[in-house]
């Protein structure tokens, strides 16, 4: 069984996106320097059932940065991604996953972090992401 967060984090990490801090919650403070741009990413919904090969999870996606133009901008690297038309393979702990693809459902919002005195972009994405080929 795949966990699909898993396998859109792994695929964010290997798009090429301007930081490699990608995760599924903040490591401000714990290995991750505030003021440094980072992607985490949450799930927020959607069809997601690890019980099923195929699944449809809704993400909460955050781009962190030290001003709001990076976090921006590193946002629309994220959604760069989104208008991509080929699948891509994941190698995940419980094996490969396939991406089919990362929709945008939202607008970029740009907000502020009080916690962490930085500045953020947030968008709401979902992905189809299965454990074998879907025709």
């Amino acid at each position: 069984m795949i966990n699909a967060l898993e396998a859109v984090i792994q695929y964010l990490k290997q798009s090429g996106l301007s930081t490699a801090q990608i995760a599924s919650k903040s490591h401000y403070g714990n290995g991750w320097d505030v003021g440094s741009s980072a992607v985490v990413v949450r799930l927020d919904g959607g069809a997601e059932d690890n019980e099923v090969p195929v699944q449809e999870p809704r993400l909460e996606i955050r781009c962190f940065a030290a001003q709001e133009e990076d976090a921006l901008a590193l946002m629309n690297e994220v959604r760069a991604l989104s208008r991509m038309t080929n699948r891509e393979d994941q190698t995940t702990v419980n094996g490969k996953a396939l991406i089919y693809w990362l929709r945008m459902e939202s607008g970029p919002s740009s907000l502020f972090d009080d916690g962490l005195n930085m500045p953020f972009a947030l968008q709401f994405f979902s992905a189809k992401v299965s454990e074998e080929v879907v025709q």
